[in-house]
Protein backbone atom coordinates (compact mmCIF):
# COMPACT_ATOMS: atom_id res chain seq x y z
CA UNK A 1 0.00 0.00 0.00
CA UNK A 2 1.24 3.32 -1.15
CA UNK A 3 0.07 6.06 2.21
CA UNK A 4 1.73 9.25 1.08
CA UNK A 5 3.16 10.43 4.84
CA UNK A 6 2.98 14.11 4.53
CA UNK A 7 -0.54 13.37 3.58
CA UNK A 8 -1.55 11.17 5.96
CA UNK A 9 -0.19 13.11 9.35
CA UNK A 10 -3.35 13.85 11.51
CA UNK A 11 -3.00 18.16 11.37
CA UNK A 12 -1.90 18.03 7.68
CA UNK A 13 -4.54 15.95 6.55
CA UNK A 14 -6.99 18.24 8.75
CA UNK A 15 -6.21 20.95 6.80
CA UNK A 16 -6.17 19.15 3.41
CA UNK A 17 -9.67 17.94 3.45
CA UNK A 18 -10.51 21.79 4.82
CA UNK A 19 -9.55 23.19 1.99
CA UNK A 20 -10.95 20.50 -0.63
CA UNK A 21 -14.12 20.54 1.35
CA UNK A 22 -14.65 24.24 1.51
CA UNK A 23 -12.32 26.18 -0.61
CA UNK A 24 -9.79 29.15 0.23
CA UNK A 25 -9.99 29.70 4.08
CA UNK A 26 -8.71 32.58 6.25
CA UNK A 27 -6.24 31.30 8.97
CA UNK A 28 -9.03 31.84 11.60
CA UNK A 29 -11.37 29.58 9.67
CA UNK A 30 -9.18 27.00 9.35
CA UNK A 31 -8.34 26.79 12.66
CA UNK A 32 -11.65 25.97 13.59
CA UNK A 33 -12.40 24.09 10.90
CA UNK A 34 -8.97 21.73 11.84
CA UNK A 35 -9.08 22.57 15.48
CA UNK A 36 -5.66 22.75 15.66
CA UNK A 37 -3.81 25.34 17.39
CA UNK A 38 -2.37 28.32 15.88
CA UNK A 39 1.37 27.08 16.15
CA UNK A 40 0.30 23.51 14.59
CA UNK A 41 -1.71 24.98 12.16
CA UNK A 42 1.30 27.24 11.05
CA UNK A 43 3.77 25.03 10.93
CA UNK A 44 1.76 21.91 9.21
CA UNK A 45 0.80 24.76 6.85
CA UNK A 46 3.83 25.81 6.18
CA UNK A 47 4.94 22.16 5.54
CA UNK A 48 2.42 21.47 3.28
CA UNK A 49 3.83 24.64 1.25
CA UNK A 50 7.48 23.66 0.75
CA UNK A 51 5.89 20.18 -0.86
CA UNK A 52 3.32 22.48 -3.14
CA UNK A 53 0.30 21.19 -1.73
CA UNK A 54 -1.23 24.48 -0.26
CA UNK A 55 -0.73 28.29 -1.57
CA UNK A 56 -0.46 30.61 1.43
CA UNK A 57 -1.18 34.27 0.30
CA UNK A 58 -0.58 37.19 2.54
CA UNK A 59 -2.05 40.72 2.56
CA UNK A 60 -3.82 43.46 4.69
CA UNK A 61 -7.15 44.26 5.13
CA UNK A 62 -7.73 47.84 6.72
CA UNK A 63 -4.30 47.44 8.00
CA UNK A 64 -4.66 44.15 9.56
CA UNK A 65 -2.76 41.08 8.43
CA UNK A 66 -4.95 38.07 6.57
CA UNK A 67 -3.43 34.84 5.98
CA UNK A 68 -5.03 32.64 3.11
CA UNK A 69 -4.38 29.00 2.34
CA UNK A 70 -5.49 27.35 -0.70
CA UNK A 71 -5.23 24.09 -1.63
CA UNK A 72 -3.22 23.70 -4.97
CA UNK A 73 -3.94 21.32 -7.92
CA UNK A 74 -0.53 19.03 -6.89
CA UNK A 75 -2.44 18.73 -3.00
CA UNK A 76 -6.06 18.23 -4.80
CA UNK A 77 -4.12 15.22 -6.75
CA UNK A 78 -2.29 13.95 -3.19
CA UNK A 79 -5.04 14.05 -1.38
CA UNK A 80 -7.39 12.43 -3.64
CA UNK A 81 -4.07 9.65 -4.45
CA UNK A 82 -3.90 9.00 -0.94
CA UNK A 83 -7.45 8.78 -0.87
CA UNK A 84 -7.48 6.14 -3.17
CA UNK A 85 -4.75 3.93 -1.49
CA UNK A 86 -6.67 4.06 1.69
CA UNK A 87 -9.94 2.88 0.51
CA UNK A 88 -7.88 0.22 -2.15
CA UNK A 89 -6.34 -0.95 1.58
CA UNK A 90 -9.85 -1.47 3.04
CA UNK A 91 -11.58 -3.06 0.03
CA UNK A 92 -8.87 -4.50 -2.06
CA UNK A 93 -9.85 -4.67 -6.16
CA UNK A 94 -13.01 -2.79 -5.67
CA UNK A 95 -13.74 0.01 -8.17
CA UNK A 96 -13.27 3.07 -6.92
CA UNK A 97 -16.07 5.71 -7.29
CA UNK A 98 -14.75 9.16 -9.02
CA UNK A 99 -14.16 11.89 -6.53
CA UNK A 100 -17.18 13.97 -6.12
CA UNK A 101 -17.67 17.73 -4.55
CA UNK A 102 -18.35 17.92 -0.95
CA UNK A 103 -20.91 20.27 0.63
CA UNK A 104 -19.51 20.93 4.24
CA UNK A 105 -22.21 20.92 6.83
CA UNK A 106 -20.57 23.50 9.46
CA UNK A 107 -23.10 22.37 12.20
CA UNK A 108 -21.92 18.75 11.87
CA UNK A 109 -18.64 19.60 12.69
CA UNK A 110 -18.86 18.15 16.60
CA UNK A 111 -17.61 14.76 15.30
CA UNK A 112 -13.97 16.38 14.72
CA UNK A 113 -11.63 15.16 17.44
Amino acid sequence: MSIDALVANDGRLRILTALAADGAQEFVRLRQATRLTDGNLSAHAKRLQAAGLVDIEKAFREGKPVTTFHLSPVGRQRLTAHVRALVEAVMPGQRQPEPVAVAADHAADDWID
